[in-house]
């Protein structure tokens, strides 16, 4: 009987299986993909030999720097037979936003293990070999030129080794790559060789010992952060339940309607001797096998997103995976659990119904006691007010939808804001100056002779270089340390509210965050990476990402990353605001490997940023589409409910088009009610993900006019579309 009722409902059947087949198929494809990036990027260093070598709290390989010298060091103790020094980083291309590019020296065996399938291997300086994804992607063969920071590289081999992000990179000679990388006489990290019969767990002892800066990991063991896997992993859980919470609101409120519009069904079985735990069972057994059919069409459709997500050019390396068994359980469990929630209520209220007033109902599923709302507005409102229980359980199922809209525009804004305020970046007659084609912004190395350059432009009335870098500690997994020169007009940014700036290498300055999360003050001294800095000055800007921060003079953080003549930025201040532009067509023309922007439009202009930008507007896509589908089963429900309120209507002379009309206004009433509820919900809820412990060192929501009306928009296209 469950089935025979769900099938009599197709239309109703089929909507509500899509909006909960939608949700858990974001729980599955994003489940995959989170995998899949920790994966492929965890393997995605070639580890030929036996031992790892990086630097010690580091957040990623690629911010790792190690003195070059340290291979020597290596190479020199007992049971090791070789050191391979090794570069590690990214380049962005239009067709490859995240292009990995290998250092090594060419008779290493960590160069080996880029098997060359066409061309031969690289040699010497100006030579390339790329991944066969890699080549496929930018169109490029054996001997055609690549282009990085300008300088050209004769491509003279296609390697090929199984691992897909490798395949879509390319591998130079070590001195390349620190030209590259901007990683003067240092290394990203050190593969190391043991003789035969050598003991591991001894060599990475010693190696240690050698420096306390060091990790030392078996290859084998090697995999990239866990904070960051579960980062990945906890954003992907995120997004999906956006789908999970609208799916569920959407169950609820098509079986709220299933037992309105079958009161009289409900009461003639009560009638005849049915219990209430029959009906119960009835009307929760019909949500369940909804959710399972759901369940199982999400899967089906979730794996194939992956594959399809794994094909696409440029990301698909990334984010190539495969549906695991506990994914499809983890799915396959939402959705039941989405069945049992979604059904309960409606299968109570079913079980309760007295048998002769469900006998007398006569359809419509309005509430008998309307209130004073029921007597004001049009007929459509009115209507809306009558089925207020599915009005409120339809609007809020949208209002998730809407209120994500509203929730990330004022994060992105935020994001924008405080990354083009960065140390006060955003003055009048500003330019900023990053690396040309830097995967992340946070990688950006420019060479700091171009400061001098730029200085010696009439224009120009100041020019700060500035030194980015991310360590990991276990109170603040991502703390951005900075440099700046303490003389450098750009350190008047740092508004001191206790002690001073820093004047010796061995002193920092504190934002307010970041020393409340340490918990030390004036006088009191920090260790990072080993290295002891004694705290004289708390400052506090405003923007988040340098009140969770800390600033050393520029010199220290040079020597404290192995960076000794490269800067993340340079800030320009021009003489006349009107030529600010100018100046940074010329800083453009003149400087190939950098980027020059107006500081207002920095964020906005950087390769993450737009690829952010485009994850974004991917779950906007995903919530509009499971917010339509709870729209057009709302009203598809509310046509079946009314059929015979309808007719009379039909009966008594209205027009086929002034029931379209009332039934669409009621549509487009319903989704601006819910836009009003999501726009709150969305403010409400980041203002409160904003004000969670370290949440504020990376987020912060600002708020204009635009997000909302484009919430409103969004939402009256709905009510059209749905209705």
């Amino acid at each position: 009987m469950i089935l025979h009722n769900l099938l009599r409902r197709a239309t109703r059947s089929t909507l509500t299986i899509l909006g909960i087949a939608i949700g858990v198929a974001a729980v599955v494809a994003l489940g995959a993909m989170a995998n899949g990036i920790a994966d492929n990027y965890g393997g995605a260093l070639g580890l030929s030999n036996d031992l790892l070598v990086t630097q010690k709290n580091a957040y990623d390989v690629a911010y790792s720097s190690l003195d070059e010298t340290l291979g020597q060091r290596i190479a020199g103790l007992p049971d090791v037979a070789n050191v391979d020094p090794g570069v590690f980083s990214w380049y962005s291309f239009d067709e490859l936003p995240y292009f990995l590019i290998y250092g090594y020296a060419p008779d290493s065996i960590a160069m080996q293990h880029y098997r060359i399938v066409e061309g031969k291997p690289v040699m010497a300086p100006g030579q390339i070999a790329i991944g066969r994804r890699g080549a496929e992607a930018l169109k490029v063969g054996v001997d055609d030129i690549l282009r990085i920071n300008g300088a050209p590289y004769h491509i003279v081999g296609i390697y090929e080794t199984g691992q897909g992000m490798e395949e879509s990179g390319g591998v130079v000679v070590l001195e390349d790559a620190q030209t590259i990388a901007q990683k003067e006489r240092t290394v990203s990290l050190f593969q190391v060789g043991l003789r035969r019969g050598g003991n591991a767990d001894t060599v990475m002892a010693r190696i240690e010992a050698l420096d306390k800066e060091v990790t030392v990991t078996t290859a084998s063991g090697y995999s990239v952060s866990q904070q960051w896997t579960q980062y990945l992993q906890g954003f992907a859980w995120g997004v999906a339940a956006i789908a999970i919470l609208i799916g569920g609101l959407g169950m609820m409120s098509a079986m709220v309607m299933s037992v309105l519009e079958r009161t009289r069904e409900i009461g003639t079985l009560r009638a005849v001797g049915w219990s209430r735990g029959r009906v119960l069972r009835m009307i929760l057994g019909e949500s369940v096998l909804l959710s399972a059919i759901g369940g199982a069409i999400g899967i089906v459709i979730g794996a194939v997103l992956v594959w399809a997500m794994g094909q696409a050019p440029g990301w698909g390396v990334m984010l190539a995976s495969s549906v695991s068994p506990a994914l499809v359980v983890q799915g396959m469990a939402t959705a039941l659990i989405l069945g049992i929630v979604g059904g309960l209520y409606p299968a109570w209220t079913a079980a309760n119904l007295q048998p002769v007033e469900a006998l007398r109902y006569e359809g419509g599923g309005a509430t008998a006691s309307t209130g004073w709302l029921g007597r004001i507005g049009n007929q459509s409102f009115r209507n809306l007010w009558r089925r207020r229980n599915r009005t409120l359980l339809s609007a809020a199922g949208i209002g998730v939808g809407v209120g994500t809209l509203v929730m990330l525009g004022g994060l992105m804004k935020g994001m924008i804001g405080q990354l083009n305020g960065l140390t006060g970046s955003g003055g009048a007659g500003s330019i900023t100056v990053m690396q040309r084609d830097v995967a992340d912004m946070s990688m950006s190395s420019l060479d700091e002779r171009m400061v001098r350059q730029i200085l010696a432009m009439p224009e120009v009335k100041t020019a700060s270089p500035f030194m980015l870098a991310v360590i990991s500690s276990p109170e603040m997994p991502m703390f951005l340390l900075g440099g700046l020169d303490p003389n450098s007009p750009a350190m008047r940014h740092y508004k001191l509210v206790e002690g001073r700036y820093m004047q010796r290498p061995n002193e920092i300055v504190m934002g307010k965050v970041a020393a409340e999360t340490y918990k030390v003050g004036i006088g009191d001294t920090l260790s990072l990476n080993d290295n002891r800095y004694k705290v004289v000055g708390i400052t506090q800007t405003g923007t988040a990402y340098e009140d969770a921060g800390g600033m050393l003079a520029l010199r220290e953080a040079q020597r404290l990353m192995g960076r000794p003549r490269a800067v993340s930025f340079i800030f320009v201040d021009v003489k006349d605001p009107a030529q600010t532009q100018a100046v940074a067509n010329v800083i453009n023309t003149r400087f190939k490997e950098a980027r020059a922007s107006l500081s207002s439009d920095f964020a906005q202009s950087s390769n993450d940023l737009q690829t952010t930008q485009g994850m974004v507007s991917g779950i906007q896509a995903l919530a509009l589409i499971v917010g339509g589908i709870v729209v057009a089963n709302t009203m598809i429900m509310s046509i079946f409910e009314r059929t015979r309120e309808i007719g009379t209507l039909r009966a008594l002379g209205w027009r086929r088009r002034r029931i379209l009309g009332q039934i669409l206004l009621e549509s487009l009433l319903l989704c601006l009610v819910a836009a009003v509820l999501g726009s709150l919900f969305g403010v409400g809820l980041l203002t409160l993900v904003t004000m969670a412990p370290g949440a504020g060192q990376f987020m912060s929501a600002t708020w204009s006019p635009d997000i909302f009306l484009s919430a409103f928009v969004t939402a009256a296209v709905l009510g059209i579309l749905g209705g």
